[in-house]
Formats: structure tokens, C-alpha cells, sequence
């Protein structure tokens, strides 16, 4: 019978193997694979000594409505063509959701390659991003250049890039703690990008990394991170990169969820925008999920939830609301509601209003939706860092 375990230091270059398969068929096969240090813990899902598919375990420090707390991320999953359709990638998921419960982390977030693949193991949409391709003359239009000082920077410069990158996601649900080695290792990498930052003043206040390349016979300015303390400093960076019109025909730029860009170019009809289906998040454990959640201080609350889970037991559980803090206790008491993993992780970060999601993953009457709502209002969503 398969199990899921940690992958033994003998192992990691099958598990590698498996890997570039997975992500990177194009590369063909390789006869030599470095088995780079990860910051993420290797798993997989094994018959006897025979690897039938992998994952990754990250432990990755967000904000959650303003309080800081840690949840998993799951990457690397993938499984070789002899191995599939036989249920070890849904063997391997339900693995690393008990090894999350396991290390008390409530909610789970992964990158999928297809969202409809991964909503049928529970997990749901946590947020959405806009991507803009412009000319540089548009993004010279929208910002400035004429205070301050731009600067190189490189991994060196972690912490003081890292108190932007904060400032960047300051009241934003699932804005994520960055450590050095994440800084080393995940931003910057084996093939770094090119950063500058810009300050006015002693402090850093804005920076942006980004690498060129050729698409559909154009070149492109590709921006792989944008992080702005302030609006002074968002328009800084816009205008650094408005620079470029001499070696680029194109800036595709990837921001939060929004279309203010578009007002503040010469020329919105000379700009692409479009909104994507960002990373998804799911429940590990409804009590822990709901206990790490902070609510509203002026609110008193009693609901029992009945729990669906497609790949693990359904739960119920009563979530009791005094002073800003839930409890969980176990009931057999009748249900006020009854939500799959995938939509009570959205009410729990605030993606989604209770009002978009009943009948649509939660059911409830309307005595419990308005309770419902006021424990859980809608935040500002953005989980920025690809693992």
C-alpha cells in the first residue's frame, strides 16, 4: 500500500528526476542534475522502495487579517507517466495535508499548473492578479523620475529590501514574510535578476526586478517583482521602467488585482490587461484553521460547522467567539452551516463575501450568513511569491 514519507538524501536525485520531468520536459533528459538545497521539504509517495509521485512542504509566514501566522505550501507535485491515474497524487496530497496538521498549520496554499485539477481535492482560489503589457513610453507617461536616486541592488541587500517588500503588503491577507534564504535562494537564485530600488532619502522605499526576453519577435521587459512602500515610490519605479524604450518594445508588469494603471497612462487603447486565477488554498484541519484566524473584538458568536472534505473525513465542529478569539470544540449538535475546505479557507482570508459563496460552497439561512459576515469580512488578498 503506498504511504508518504520524507525522501531520504539517497533519493534526491530520483526524486529530481521526477521533477524535471514534471516541469521541464523540454529540457529532454539530462544525464547530470545538481540537487540544489530547497528551502521546502521533499516528500513522496512510495510502494516499497518504488517513487510513484512528489512533493514539496514549505512552511511559509504570511499576515492573516493583520496577525501574522505561518501555513503550508505544497509545490513540486508531479508524478512519471507510468505512475499516473492510479490516485498517488491524491495519496501524496492527503500525505502533506496530514504533515501540515501535523505542524499545526491550519491552511494550506499551492501554485496549480491547472485550478480544476486541484479543486477536486478541496482547494479553492485565494486570489487574483492583473497582468499589464505596455509600451515603456505608456509607463513613462504613468510615473516619474525626478527625485530620489536608483540604485543597484542584490541579495546582499535582503533586509533592507525585505522592510520594503513588508511595507509593500502592509494590511494585505496572505502578504508574505520573506528570511534571508528565501531572499538568496527564491528572488534572486543560481540566475539572478536584474534589481534596482529607489530612495529619497536614507531608506529604501521601492524596487522592482525583472529580466529580458524575446516574444513573438519582440522584446520584452518581464517584471518578476514590484514592490512600492508608498504611491511616490509605485510611481518611481514606473518611471524606471519607462526607461527601457530604447532596448524593449514591451513591459509585461504583474500587480495585485486591480486597473489603476490604466488611468494613469497617455494611452489605455496601447495597453493589455487582463485578470487571472491566482494560487489556491484549502483547510488542513478546521480547528486549527478557524483558531488561528483573529475575528473582530466586538463580536460574540456560537456556530457549528459541518465541514465536507473530498480527500479526508468530514468534520463538525462548534467555533465559539469571545474578545477577538475562536475556539473549536468537536459536537454532534445539528449544523448552522455546512461548507467544503475550499470555501471556508476563502471566507477565512477574506477572498470571497459570505454573500457570493452561500449555495455556492456554503449553505446556511440568513440568520447565519449575516453572523457569518461579520466574523469573516472581505480583505485584500494577495499571495505574491511563486513556490
Amino acid at each position: 500500500m503506498p504511504v508518504v514519507r520524507r525522501v531520504p538524501e539517497s533519493d534526491f536525485e530520483r526524486y529530481r528526476r521526477l521533477v524535471q520531468y514534471a516541469f521541464h520536459p523540454e529540457d529532454g533528459p539530462q544525464s547530470e542534475l545538481s540537487v540544489p538545497d530547497r528551502i521546502a521539504d521533499r516528500y513522496g509517495c512510495y510502494e516499497g522502495d518504488r517513487l510513484l509521485s512528489t512533493g514539496a512542504l514549505y512552511e511559509l509566514d504570511v499576515r492573516l487579517r493583520d496577525v501574522w501566522t505561518t501555513i503550508s505550501g505544497i509545490a513540486a507535485v508531479s508524478s512519471p507517466p507510468e505512475h499516473r491515474r492510479s490516485g498517488n497524487v491524491e495519496t501524496l496530497l492527503a500525505g502533506l495535508l496530514a504533515e501540515s496538521r501535523e505542524r499545526g498549520l491550519g491552511l494550506a496554499a499551492l501554485w496549480p499548473f491547472e485550478h480544476a485539477f486541484y479543486r477536486q481535492f478541496g482547494w479553492a482560489i485565494s486570489d487574483r492578479y492583473t497582468i499589464y503589457e505596455l509600451p515603456p513610453a505608456q509607463l513613462a507617461a504613468a510615473g516619474t523620475t525626478a527625485r530620489g536616486t536608483y540604485e543597484r541592488v542584490g541579495p546582499d541587500d535582503w533586509q533592507r529590501l525585505e522592510r520594503v517588500q513588508r511595507a509593500h503588503g502592509e494590511g494585505t491577507t496572505l502578504s508574505m514574510g520573506r528570511s534571508e534564504q528565501w531572499w538568496r535562494s527564491r528572488t534572486f537564485g543560481d540566475d539572478p535578476p536584474w534589481a534596482y530600488a529607489w530612495h529619497d532619502g536614507d531608506e529604501l522605499r521601492g524596487y522592482v526586478t525583472y529580466t529580458f526576453e524575446s516574444a513573438n519577435d519582440s522584446d520584452v521587459l518581464g517584471v518578476d517583482d514590484f514592490s512600492a512602500a508608498d504611491r511616490d515610490a509605485r510611481r518611481h519605479l514606473l518611471g524606471l521602467l519607462g526607461t527601457h524604450d530604447s532596448q524593449v518594445e514591451a513591459v509585461e508588469l504583474t500587480l495585485a488585482e486591480e486597473g489603476a494603471l490604466l488611468d494613469a497612462v497617455a494611452d489605455p487603447n496601447a495597453v493589455s490587461c487582463s485578470v487571472h486565477a491566482g494560487p489556491m488554498i484549502r483547510v488542513t484541519d478546521p480547528a486549527l484553521a478557524l483558531e488561528s484566524c483573529p475575528y473582530p473584538d466586538d463580536i460574540a458568536a456560537r456556530v457549528v460547522f459541518e465541514v465536507t472534505d473530498p480527500i479526508g473525513d468530514d468534520r463538525r465542529f462548534e467555533l465559539t467567539v469571545e474578545n477577538g478569539t475562536g475556539t473549536c470544540e468537536p459536537t454532534r449538535a445539528d449544523p448552522d452551516a455546512t461548507v467544503d475546505v475550499g470555501t471556508l479557507a476563502q471566507l477565512l482570508i477574506g477572498y470571497r463575501p459570505v454573500a457570493d459563496v452561500r449555495e455556492h460552497g456554503l449553505d446556511c439561512g440568513e440568520k447565519t450568513a449575516a453572523t457569518l459576515g461579520a466574523l469573516f469580512p472581505q480583505e485584500n488578498v494577495q499571495l505574491r511569491e511563486f513556490f
